[in-house]
């Protein structure tokens, strides 16, 4: 079973349950480990480094998250993204960080201000290379700015609420970054966003961001429904 799971070192002075978890979690979201493939704690007790209970520990948690499920005959299995789903997480998402935008005008300090604007810089660079850009890098660019936002607004709890959802819509936001009209567009958008912060507008700052999130929803159902197939 190819999963693109590492051995553990059992030496961490992080929890192993955690790390487990942390583990199997990014390598689903990741697309390592494919919607339908089966947990097995065995093999993946061999593949980490580690005993039964830290897997069994994990499953539990990712099955409560909706990352897995259990199958009558089959086994715990990696589970897919329906449509639903991904409505369900983008709308979640529109709302998070449209907050996280109004709360960054009215909490973020000079240095928030001067390291978004650095990591705005740095995607219009890249965006400046065109197609000699790496994909890899365009991406990060652009999610790094969006991260810094997110953590101008000085609420841990949002921040971490936000950052959970983020690590679910990161497949479908490479699939959408990987079409060059809609780079084109993204990076309209945060630059819009962020003069909205600079300036202080709360009000456009909550509209581009909204506006900016459907948009992305509507870019990835295009593609998704494309396959023609649901991603369960």
């Amino acid at each position: 079973m190819e999963t693109g799971l590492k051995s553990i070192d059992p030496s961490l002075m992080v929890p192993i349950r955690d790390v487990v978890y942390e583990n199997l979690r990014q390598a689903i979201l990741d697309g390592a480990m494919q919607p339908g493939e089966r947990l097995v704690e065995g093999e993946l007790s061999e593949k980490l480094n580690v005993s039964r209970m830290p897997i069994r520990e994990a499953i539990r948690k990712l099955e409560a998250e909706g990352l897995v499920e259990h199958i009558p005959r089959r086994g715990v299995v990696v589970k897919g993204f329906s449509e639903e789903d991904i409505i369900e997480i983008y709308t979640l998402r529109e709302a998070l960080e449209a907050l996280a935008a109004v709360q960054a005008v009215r909490r973020a300090t000079r240095e928030d201000i001067r390291q978004i604007e650095v990591a705005m810089m740095e995607v219009e660079r890249l965006a400046s290379m065109g197609d000699q850009a790496d994909p890899r890098e365009v991406f990060e660019a652009n999610h790094r700015f969006s991260q810094l936002i997110i953590e101008a607004c000085h609420m841990p709890r949002l921040i971490q609420i936000v950052s959970t959802y983020m690590g679910y819509l990161e497949r479908f936001r490479r699939v959408t970054m990987g079409d060059p009209s809609r780079r084109e567009v993204v990076i309209r958008e945060h630059r819009m966003i962020f003069q909205a912060i600079k300036d202080g507008d709360e009000a456009r700052a909550e509209a581009l961001t909204r506006e900016h999130v459907r948009g992305g929803l509507e870019a990835y159902l295009r593609s998704f429904r494309g396959r023609g197939r649901s991603s369960r």
